[in-house]
């Protein structure tokens, strides 16, 4: 049996540093000479399908987005083989080696590494297998753990393990495990501390360094549109009043601060350790902003437990569809009772100009729940989302299988046309007149074929956006099931977790609610279908590959002051 052969190369970004010989090129290089030798001594051993790419990837999970699409070629028969140049290419982690391993045996597969040929078969082979994982795994454990011992080292001694540039210091070009102390700098930051123990809210001391135009630190990224545009915010004023850099202390650990520290080895336990680098707030003033930081955050807490919850079944998961913003639950009160709404999100220093301020929380809640009746209760509604997104993606699967009987009988027939030109080339001798016209055409044929075979392999990546297509709609009318099963006798918080395990995204407009389905199986976008590209996939001919799809489904609804919302139409998306 000829096999379908996937290679599967990987680095990660340490090994790309270090590891000369395993680069990507390398180990490409390795395997197709590999191939070749396999072929000489066995012929039709097997044609490469597919080559897989993960680059700058972490073999300690499988989460490389060429692995799981290899994963996905195994399981639907595109291939059948996966060679790497060694197993730790393949994983470095034993129980997701365990599940491969389980996938290999359902989907009736296999994989060869070149470095470690053992015969799986066999009991002993299978062992070997297993403790080369193994190892990998202890070697990548290893290795992590002698970084972090490295980098709390450092951190003991007061240094700086990179980072992002604190407002009020510098980095010593001597040392970049150093700070020294800006001067410019540290006035503004002795003006925060100083207004902020005088009695200003940290918001009111956020405001006024905005309207005293005070420039932030330059972080040297787009993302920070706040410092860009010269603008303040709270969490800006919070990250320096608490910050023990300012008083020359460094805090070591400090993901760790709030774990029981007898349960962490030494190198992992928090800890505060003299820094480097002089301070430039005293002490006394750092110690009454910290009490007077923690004495407003447990009033804060306080008045929010004693205050009246509001359930707010769909915040954090929907956005404006005028500005794009996303939308928070907020509360007005009236003169008899209080009004939910969704309203866009404040953010210190911006203004909202959208034109539609807030959505009523009851409606655009009653309109969810009344689309989750109608996709399971409406009599060819799921069907519908299935066409719609067949009709986006162009998948017609009547014409791709049509198309697929023809490739493979044109194939059938060309490859005929060779092995009966091979067969006169046999009877004929050496130098026989017309050999040239003979060679042309074998050329031809072959240059026919592997336009075919190229042709069959789009219609084959075809059915299988078909086969994604009917699996998204099993996926909606399942997680559709379990919600709707369970979301009455659940409380409020676990309402809103049931619905967010639906619906990706919904996005509100005044004539409408466009839904964004969530996929069980990943984080992909259901509904009508849209390729979106990731340009850090490549497939072997350098092309980019879609792998998500992004597509909605629209609930029509119109508002009045005497009318709900109201969903209208069947399963049509725009």
């Amino acid at each position: 049996m000829q096999h379908k052969i996937g290679i599967y190369v990987r680095v990660s970004t340490e090994e790309q540093a270090q590891v000369a010989d395993g680069s990507i090129e390398s180990q490409q290089h390795r395997i197709n000479g590999f191939i070749d030798i396999k072929k000489h001594q066995e012929k039709g051993w097997g044609k490469v399908v597919e080559t897989y790419i993960d680059d700058g990837y972490s073999a300690g999970s499988t989460n490389r987005p060429a692995y799981q699409r290899m994963i996905r070629d195994l399981k639907t028969g595109k291939i059948n083989l996966i060679l790497v140049t060694d197993l730790s290419r393949l994983s470095r982690n034993i129980s997701d080696f365990c599940d491969l391993y389980k996938d290999f045996g359902k989907y009736k597969a296999n994989f060869l590494s070149i470095k470690e040929q053992f015969d799986t078969s066999t009991p002993i082979g299978e062992m070997m297998v297993f403790n080369m994982v193994n190892l990998a795994q202890f070697e990548r454990k290893q290795t992590s753990e002698r970084i972090s011992m490295n980098f709390h080292s450092r951190a003991m001694r007061g240094l700086v393990n990179g980072g992002s540039p604190l407002l009020g210091y510098d980095r010593d070009p001597s040392n970049p495990g150093k700070r020294i102390v800006n001067e410019d700098e540290a006035e503004l930051v002795k003006k925060i501390f100083r207004m902020y123990d005088e009695g200003q809210s940290q918001n009111a001391v956020a405001d006024q360094l905005t309207k005293d135009c005070e420039k932030r630190k330059d972080l040297g990224s787009k993302k920070y549109r706040h410092i860009k545009d010269g603008r303040w915010t709270l969490n800006a004023i919070q990250n320096i009043l608490k910050n023990y850099a300012y008083i020359g202390k460094r805090e070591v650990n400090v993901g760790n601060k709030n774990e029981k520290q007898e349960y962490l080895k030494a190198w992992q336990q928090y800890q505060i350790v003299p820094a480097a680098w002089d301070a430039i707030i005293d002490e006394k003033l750092f110690a009454r902003v910290q009490k007077r930081m923690t004495e407003a955050h447990h009033k804060e807490r306080k008045r929010f437990d004693d205050g009246e919850r509001r359930a707010f079944l769909v915040s954090g998961s929907i956005r404006c569809g005028h500005c794009g913003m996303a939308l928070i639950g907020q509360s007005a009160h009236g003169k008899t009772q209080v009004h939910r709404y969704y309203g866009h999100r404040q953010v210190v220093g911006e203004k909202i100009a959208c034109p539609i301020k807030r959505f009523p929380a009851v409606e655009i809640e009653t309109a969810i729940l009344r689309h989750l009746d109608t996709v399971l209760s409406e009599p060819g509604y799921l069907d519908q989302i299935e066409r719609n997104i067949e009709k986006s993606a162009g998948v017609d699967k009547k014409a791709t299988k049509h198309k697929f009987d023809s490739l493979q009988k044109s194939i059938e027939k060309t490859e005929r046309e060779i092995e009966s030109i091979f067969k006169l080339v046999t009877n004929m001798g050496s130098g026989t007149a017309g050999a040239d016209l003979i060679q042309d055409k074998l050329q031809t044929l072959a240059e026919k074929k592997k336009t075919l075979e190229q042709e069959l392999n789009l219609v084959i990546q075809a059915e299988e956006s078909a086969g994604q297509v009917e699996t998204a709609k099993r996926h909606i009318e399942a997680n559709a099931k379990a919600v709707k099963l369970s979301l009455k006798k659940a409380k409020p918080h676990l309402q809103k977790k049931l619905l967010g395990a639906l619906f990706q995204q919904l996005v509100a407009t005044d004539t409408g609610i466009k839904v964004f389905y969530h996929l069980a199986e990943s984080k992909n976008l259901i509904g009508n279908l849209v390729k979106t590209k990731k340009p850090s996939e490549k497939n072997s001919d350098g092309d980019s590959i879609s792998s998500s799809w992004r597509t909605s489904q629209t609930l029509g609804f119109f508002s009045s002051k005497s009318s709900p919302i109201h969903c209208v139409g069947g399963g049509g998306g725009n």
